[in-house]
């Protein structure tokens, strides 16, 4: 069964109009998360999220192309296509972001800015594996690997650690003076 895990910063009562008809009001009654911005330094970041998330999907396919020995070992293909899913999670949010207001809902906020910043760190704790299981792979097989490709493998991989790193930088600074405001209906 699907839950609406929203439904409890919503109020809904029925009234009557002044013409007798019965009517359904619904009020947000949540907390509303305010940007520290205007809607034209808005847009700005609407660019910056997509080319970023963009970026960092064409770092992670550049990896895949790669085609190193490693990659045929499951215990290094499995990490990397897994990197996969957190990293369209943060496109969803971006893109879920564009038509967000500057003064957003609760579900507004999750679905875009939240999903940005922990698909975010997602992404970048998997890499993190891959990186670290690649070498593993090198120590493993040192005589019988091809050194250029394998690091070329974890040269891509700390671009896009670095590439997001930056990016966790920006989205803090940009978006670390959100206040949040309670909703004036009860």
């Amino acid at each position: 069964m699907i839950k609406n895990k929203y439904k409890d910063d919503y109020s809904w009562f029925t009234r009557l109009t002044d013409k007798g008809r019965v009517v359904d009001d619904i009020c947000y009654t949540g907390d509303y998360y305010i940007l520290p911005f205007n809607m034209e330094r808005k847009k700005k970041t609407n660019l910056v999220n997509i080319g970023f998330s963009v970026l960092l999907l064409g770092i992670l396919t550049a990896a895949g192309m790669v085609n190193q020995e490693s990659s045929r070992t499951f215990w290094i293909v499995y990490p990397y296509i897994f990197i996969f899913l957190p990293l369209g999670y943060m496109i969803l949010g971006a893109v879920s972001y564009l038509s967000v207001p500057l003064r957003m809902q609760k579900a507004h906020y999750e679905t875009g800015l939240a999903r940005i910043n922990h698909s975010l760190k997602g992404a970048m704790a998997l890499a993190s594996v891959c990186v670290i299981l690649t070498i593993v792979y090198i120590i493993l097989h040192l005589g019988s690997v091809s050194l250029g490709r394998e690091f070329a493998y974890i040269f891509c991989h700390c671009l896009f650690l670095s590439v997001a790193f930056l990016y966790n930088r920006y989205y803090n600074r940009t978006y670390g003076g959100m206040t949040i405001e309670k909703a004036q209906t009860k």
